[in-house]
């Protein structure tokens, strides 16, 4: 499969707004915000940088048998091996061309998924995919799966740390909240053939919320 398009997507282009080299969040009802350390990584990165980045989206039980890809150097290329894997899950690190945190970590089918998104095709699972982003994620559109930049950033999705759920049947979340703003389960877009459940694993001080 190749990573090879540079297409607004909403977990491949993605930051969070105003962290920094960190994610705060707030864990269950404690009052304290833990900060939660992740590489940001730049184009002098090591490749040691750039695993323990990847390495950093997903829970360790995951995340430690997982392959690691690079995102690729140029349009047309094929993602750089960055370490072997041996459970079927697949992560990349931070991209250095975005300003903040995006690593990201899938499943065999989450990994199809992405796939199909980006040929522009609907999906065709056979089953559930799924996708860790432990470190949050900041999103170009909660409801177009094509979307470009916005032209102001703050227009932006900003979430906090969250599993994505890519459906056999997209139209199986119809009816669900698509509300981002509540730290509750929502669906990004809803009513395309790209439609997922996000879930988030914290809470998360939405901004503008």
């Amino acid at each position: 499969m190749k990573l090879s398009k540079s297409l607004p997507i909403a977990f491949i282009s993605m930051t969070l707004i105003g962290c920094g080299n960190s994610v705060q969040l707030q864990v269950g009802g404690d009052e304290e915000m833990a900060e939660v350390a992740s590489p940001m990584i730049t184009a002098e990165s090591s490749a040691e940088e750039k695993i323990a980045s990847a390495l950093s989206a997903a829970p360790d039980i995951v995340s430690s048998g997982a392959m690691v890809l690079d995102w690729p150097a140029a349009d047309g290329e094929d993602p750089g091996l960055l370490r072997e894997g041996d459970n079927g899950w697949t992560c990349f690190p931070d991209r250095f061309f975005t300003p903040g945190l995006d690593p990201m970590c899938f499943d065999g089918p989450g990994m199809e998924w992405v796939g199909y998104w980006m040929s522009g095709e609907p999906p065709q699972m056979s089953s559930m995919g799924l996708s860790y982003m432990l470190m949050g994620s900041y999103d170009n559109s909660n409801t177009d799966p094509f979307a470009g930049p916005p032209e102001n950033p703050a227009d932006g999705i900003v979430t906090g740390p969250h599993v994505m759920i890519f459906p056999v049947d997209a139209t199986s979340l119809a009816g669900m909240s698509t509300d981002h703003m509540t730290n509750e389960p929502y669906v990004m877009f809803q009513d395309t053939p790209f439609a997922h459940l996000m879930m988030p694993t914290a809470n998360f001080d939405v901004p503008g919320s």
